[in-house]
């Protein structure tokens, strides 16, 4: 893969500026940190008390986590370990994967082919595609991409498909199109009509990380580029993420932190892995970086001098297309409440990226062990330190 190296001293000094502003608090020397008696100092240190006692309580690994305000990074703690055995304390700069908050950036890449005209939301798929994708039951109904990124296409996740086609410490030897075709087509090697559900495309909500996947070949065909390439070009270089990327191949494994499995008394390492789905939950970066495109998000799609989308584009992903059928997604944004995000979760990862578009304010939580609880608990902890230290409305 070729990797784009030019980017502009413009794009760095934003990427740098967002940085500088971040205040850290990390779990190495804590005990040593002299405790202020001003409010919003007091609020800080009952944040890191209480993410560390979710720690202890709910046994994770490693944790980064960050808030985000008028496109600034306003607080930034690590915790925990990126790598146990060899001791290695997360960082800033600790790369964790993402799990389903990778969606994101998918619909993000499909959306600027959107606003380029280069495709339509209510095109059928199969005009773009070199095979026809036709659900069994319904042939004469197409699947539109507005289907795709709202889970009604009528495709389904068929497990006992997916689940062995998980590949450990490499990449997947897979390409999107062989992936597509062979679960899709009913010559492929992994189709099943259990490949999609009962119901007519565009009726009934299913969420499906083979949907996303589909999105991510669309990227690549309309592109005429992979969409390893077509995301670094157009929107992790743009924005100075130069440590992203959706391969393991790409990014230097020791700056990684390991997925842990932990049993009940112990962390096993789960170790890295990739799947043919990746475009639907392997994306890598780190909080620091990930605080960039959420900056990106909550100014409209534009940060600094680089913009990733409009922001009329940005609101169409932030609508509910579907309402009468799923009143809680849009285009790969999650509604929760005001929020607007998504999590994501998978064997040795837990994610969140939550904002509030009005107030311009969104946390982002990582940690190297799949945990629900412990992954909500410290997103509301940010919050409520955020609305006592600043006054946020979230």
């Amino acid at each position: 893969m070729t990797r784009p190296l030019n980017s502009t001293a413009g794009k760095r000094k934003h990427a740098i500026a967002i940085i500088v502003s971040i205040i850290v608090i990390s779990s190495i020397g804590i005990a040593g940190f002299l405790v202020s008696q001003n409010p919003i100092q007091q609020a800080l240190n009952a944040l890191d008390t209480n993410i560390h006692e979710v720690i202890d309580d709910q046994h994770i690994s490693g944790v980064a986590a960050c808030a985000v305000k008028d496109g600034e990074v306003v607080w930034m703690g690590t915790y925990g370990y990126a790598d146990l055995d060899q001791n290695i304390s997360v960082t800033p700069d600790t790369i964790f994967m993402l799990g389903s908050l990778s969606k994101i950036v998918t619909g993000i890449a499909f959306m600027q082919l959107f606003e380029r005209g280069l495709i339509d939301l209510d095109d059928d798929i199969n005009d773009y595609l070199s095979f026809d994708v036709v659900h069994p039951d319904h042939p004469a109904t197409a699947i539109t991409p507005r289907m795709l990124l709202s889970h009604v296409s009528g495709i389904r996740d068929n497990w006992l498909v997916l689940g062995p086609l998980e590949v450990s410490g490499i990449d997947t030897p897979l390409s999107l199109e062989e992936f597509t075709q062979d679960y899709l087509t009913p010559a492929g090697t992994y189709y099943s009509a259990v490949n999609f559900n009962d119901a007519e495309p565009g009726t009934a909500y299913d969420y499906t990380n083979v949907g996303s996947t589909l999105i991510a070949y669309l990227v690549e065909v309309v592109s005429n580029t992979t969409f390893e390439d077509y995301c670094q070009q157009n929107i992790f270089v743009p924005l100075g993420m130069n440590e992203t990327s959706w391969f393991l191949d790409n990014l230097d494994t020791d700056m990684m932190a390991i997925p842990y499995i932990y049993s009940g008394s112990t962390f096993t390492p789960y170790g890295h892995y990739s799947s043919a789905v990746y475009p639907c939950g392997f994306m890598r970066t780190s909080v620091s970086q990930q605080a960039l495109l959420l900056a990106a998000l909550m100014e409209g799609g534009t940060l600094g001098n680089t913009t990733i989308l409009s922001n009329s584009t940005l609101q169409l992903m932030m609508t509910l297309h579907y309402l009468s059928l799923v009143s809680s997604y849009g285009f790969y944004f999650q509604k929760s409440g005001v929020l607007w995000g998504h999590g994501g979760s998978g064997p040795g990862v837990t994610t969140r990226m939550l904002f509030y578009p009005e107030a311009h304010e969104g946390v982002i939580v990582m940690m190297n062990v799949e945990n629900h609880v412990a992954v909500n608990s410290i997103h509301n902890h940010i919050l409520d330190c955020m609305r006592t230290a600043y006054g946020w409305q979230t």
